[in-house]
């Protein structure tokens, strides 16, 4: 009761932050992902997960009664975040946040994500941060950015209507959302139109989207994370026939997820 007494949250940013001050000192924040709490205090890399965010908050309580005081900007290990940043060549924001794990089921996810955007008037403006995390997005229907939660634009318990029917303050009447999407669609397109970068067009079928996951894989076991980050750029990468792609990177990414648990069943055999 008495950390808790000595500990202020401030109100959520768009980013998902809640400022914390501990006996009137600016301590840092606390955030919430993926199920998870998380403390931060800048100059000072925390990555201890807690169940709600008092324990986190706490936790800052601690910090500062060994007298550590937040210090500048917080430095940022060598992480896949970083080189992301590193591969900013492409003028996308397509990758993923940090810190999501870099993995073939979020980068597939990611992919998903984004090609379902475009079919409903968004456009990413920052890599895909996971459902439950808010995303910089832009509506493509009236030029408004804003953030808003992939969670929600996906439809609840699987009725795939997006969240809220209005779209944000300002936007075209719901009544003129159908006409607007449909108009979008037409841009869209089922062959890669895209120049081959750095190699080879996007690719648009589930054998060529194997090959690709297969390649990350490799580099995620070696821990050659700026190789598994080149190859995903394919599949990150805004492209008019995003909605082929995806479709084509999800089944192969059930047939490589099938091909593991096989190998994993040999393995025990």
């Amino acid at each position: 009761m008495e950390q808790q007494q000595r500990y202020i949250f401030g109100d959520r940013d768009e980013k998902g932050l809640y400022p914390v001050t501990v006996d009137d000192i600016p301590a840092g924040t606390v955030h919430r992902r993926h199920g998870s709490w998380y403390a931060t205090m800048p100059g000072h890399y925390l990555v201890k997960r807690y169940t709600d965010r008092h324990q986190a908050a706490a936790h800052l309580v601690t910090l500062i009664d060994q007298g550590i005081r937040p210090t500048g900007e917080a430095p940022t290990p060598r992480t896949p975040g970083d080189l992301i940043k590193s591969l900013r060549a492409t003028s996308s924001y397509s990758h993923l946040v940090p810190p999501l794990r870099l993995s073939l089921a979020n980068l597939v996810r990611a992919a998903e994500a984004m090609a379902r955007l475009a079919e409903l008037g968004w456009k990413p403006l920052e890599g895909y941060p996971g459902a439950d995390q808010p995303w910089l997005m832009q509506c493509r229907l009236r030029g408004w950015q804003g953030r808003r939660f992939w969670s929600h634009l996906r439809g609840r318990n699987g009725d795939g209507i997006p969240r809220p029917i209005t779209r944000h303050p300002g936007c075209k009447p719901v009544s003129e959302h159908a006409q607007a999407l449909s108009d979008l669609a037409a841009l869209r397109i089922s062959t890669c139109p895209c120049p081959p970068f750095p190699r080879d067009k996007h690719p648009m079928d589930a054998d060529t989207c194997l090959d690709i996951l297969t390649s990350i894989q490799a580099a995620l076991d070696d821990h050659a994370h700026m190789s598994a980050l080149v190859h995903a750029r394919s599949i990150l990468e805004p492209c008019p026939a995003a909605t082929r792609r995806a479709t084509a990177l999800r089944a192969a990414y059930e047939r490589h997820a099938k091909a593991q648990q096989g190998l994993k069943a040999d393995k025990r055999k």
